[in-house]
C-alpha cells in the first residue's frame, strides 16, 4: 500500500461516520455541561437571593417588635408624667394633665 491509499482509507473512515460524529458528539457535551454549569449557577444564586428575603424579612419583623416596645414604654413614661405634681411643697395638687394628654394625642396618631 502506497501513502495515497493510506490516507484516503484515513480520511474515508474519520467522513463516513467516526469523526465528524465525534467531533459532533463532542460539541453536544460541551454545550451540555455549559448549561449544567448555568443551571447551578443560576439555583445558588436563587438560593443566595431567598436567604436575603429572608432575612430582611426579619429584620423588618424585629423591627416592628422594637417600635411597639417602644411606644409601650413612651405610653408608661407619659402615663407616670401624668400623676406627677407641678407644686411640690404644698397641699393644692397641680399635674400637669392638659400638656400629657397633648402628648398622648399626638401618640396615637
Amino acid at each position: 500500500m502506497d501513502i495515497t491509499s493510506l490516507l484516503v482509507t484515513l480520511i474515508t473512515t474519520l467522513v463516513s461516520g467516526g469523526g465528524v460524529a465525534g467531533f459532533m458528539q463532542y460539541k453536544q457535551n460541551k454545550k451540555a455541561k455549559e448549561l449544567e454549569n448555568d443551571k447551578a449557577a443560576s439555583e445558588q444564586w436563587r438560593a443566595l437571593y431567598e436567604e436575603q428575603v429572608k432575612a430582611i424579612q426579619d429584620l423588618r419583623e424585629k423591627l416592628q417588635e422594637t417600635h411597639e416596645e417602644l411606644d409601650a414604654k413612651k405610653r408608661q413614661t407619659l402615663l407616670c408624667r401624668f400623676y406627677i405634681c407641678k407644686k411640690l411643697s404644698c397641699s393644692d395638687r397641680e399635674p400637669p394633665h392638659e400638656e400629657i394628654m397633648k402628648e398622648f394625642e399626638n401618640l396615637e396618631k
